[in-house]
């Protein structure tokens, strides 16, 4: 599937984070996969100290209908492992606006 179309769809600074993975539509609604990119966290923190480990469950956050489907981002955060002191760490992210439902 041609995902160049969706990145259009993303809010603004979207894909300086995330990678657009997949989109599934269907006849009621379209459900778009981001993943957090493996550099967006490290440029702050030396590498050699950290290793990607996981990701998080995904997020989902109700977005904008779209020709009236309902469209959905399917959000997944990475989690890092701080070698020295064995504990994860990861980017705090607001994924709603204030005043939103997930």
């Amino acid at each position: 599937m041609e995902l160049n179309g969706y990145r259009l769809l993303l809010p603004e600074g979207t894909l300086d984070y995330f990678d657009l993975v997949d989109v599934k539509e269907s006849v009621n609604e379209v459900v778009i996969y981001l993943e957090e990119k493996k550099i967006s966290f490290l440029r702050s923190i030396q590498i050699r100290i950290l290793r990607v480990k996981a990701f998080y469950d995904p997020v989902i956050v109700q977005d904008f209908p779209l020709r009236g489907k309902k469209v959905f981002l399917n959000i997944r955060r990475r989690r890092w492992l701080l070698k020295k002191h064995n504990e994860y760490i990861s980017r705090n992210w607001r994924m709603v606006a204030e005043g939103s439902n997930i």
